[in-house]
């Protein structure tokens, strides 16, 4: 068990629904009176660490609420010291970092949690964690029983969100992130804006691209304003959602806002096989899951070819083996991706610099 140290005074209760990091959570509740209806669910970080009182007897620190936090409500100092002090003993203070948005900060005793990153701007001091999914979908809907595909001879691609906006609201987003990006760089802030053309057209490209083909079939529900795969509030559109995903042999993934998808992990999780069109982006782990063998792996710069990267993994694989890749996934997501799956990994990764840090 890994002994950490935190600090209680960064805010009151009122923010801790919304920005309290979840090991931490596990310990402290979510300041609501409704956090005994699912504390049960964070009980599992209770056997991976432990909150000790000072420095003395820490292994390392962790920052109680997300970064978000301290910007949003200017208060990085905070952050700044807890580093400092942390940093006089030789330990590092781990800090998450929520949404879409990149944080223009950074400090060199801190190690940042993060849903993205850029494979061409890599930094020593990041670890990407999965995308944030609430639960299990296979056992949210179907039980936990895997829907199995065979393979036809036509790969069917899959995807259902957001692909089109009305003119209107088009051009009032490239409005709106252009004065972003102008007030960024003017006032040195320290949130970075969205791109300024949202990756939402060249991912329109892409799917059209896939629709006019007869080498696959395609099974796309095209939406303008609602995204089923991340607001949970219309039911029915998130089971449309989740049939689309088993109803597939592949999912289009491609990002958004930040350089990931969470119907990436989504689709894993569901036992199917990720269309992965990589924007330079970074996955979990990579040191242990052999990223680009496993989906079916399309470069950004390579997507005028992307029916032929479909044809030629589709052809690859037996039924046999086809069947097994998406067992395979499924157990990617469970070993690696979930929560618990997951947090396996981040704790060994925190012994191994613990024990470099008091071997020097």
């Amino acid at each position: 068990m890994i002994k950490l140290y935190t600090e209680k005074t960064h805010s009151d209760e009122t923010s801790w629904l919304n920005h309290l990091i979840h090991p931490i959570r596990a310990y402290w509740g979510d300041g609501t009176k409704e956090w005994s209806k699912w504390s049960d669910d964070f009980l599992f970080y209770k056997d991976y660490f432990k909150i000790v009182e000072n420095t003395i007897e820490s292994d390392v620190g962790f920052l109680p609420l997300t970064l978000n936090y301290y910007v949003k409500n200017n208060k990085l100092s905070l952050v700044d010291k807890m580093a400092d002090l942390m940093g006089k003993n030789n330990q590092f203070l781990y800090v998450w970092v929520d949404g879409d948005l990149s944080i223009n900060y950074c400090h060199e005793n801190c190690i940042f949690i993060k849903y993205y990153g850029d494979s061409t701007m890599r930094i020593k001091n990041e670890i990407i964690q999965p995308g944030d999914m609430k639960k299990d979908l296979l056992y949210e809907y179907y039980g936990g029983r895997l829907k199995k595909r065979e393979k036809s001879d036509f790969p069917v691609i899959g995807f259902d969100g957001i692909a089109n906006y009305p003119n209107s609201k088009l051009i009032a987003t490239i409005l709106k992130n252009s004065l972003q990006h102008a007030s960024y760089k003017l006032l040195n802030e320290k949130i970075k804006p969205e791109p300024i053309f949202p990756f939402l057209l060249k991912r329109k490209r892409l799917l059209a691209q896939l629709k006019k083909t007869n080498k696959l079939k395609t099974n796309f529900k095209i939406r303008s304003s609602f995204a089923p795969g991340t607001l949970g509030q219309n039911v029915h559109a998130r089971k449309e959602f989740i049939t689309n995903i088993i109803d597939s042999d592949y999912t289009f993934c491609f990002r958004g806002a930040a350089n990931y998808s969470l119907r990436f992990y989504e689709t894993l999780c569901l036992g199917r096989i990720p269309l992965f069109i990589n924007s330079n982006c970074i996955l979990p782990l990579e040191e242990k899951v052999d990223w680009k063998n496993t989906i079916c792996w399309v470069d950004e710069n390579h997507t005028d070819y992307i029916v032929e990267k479909i044809q030629d993994y589709h052809l690859s694989m037996t039924n046999h083996q086809f069947i097994e890749r998406q067992q395979y996934c499924r157990e990617i997501w469970e070993n690696y991706l979930s929560k618990e799956g997951f947090l396996i990994h981040f704790h060994d990764s925190i012994k191994q610099s613990i024990k470099s840090s008091t071997s020097i």
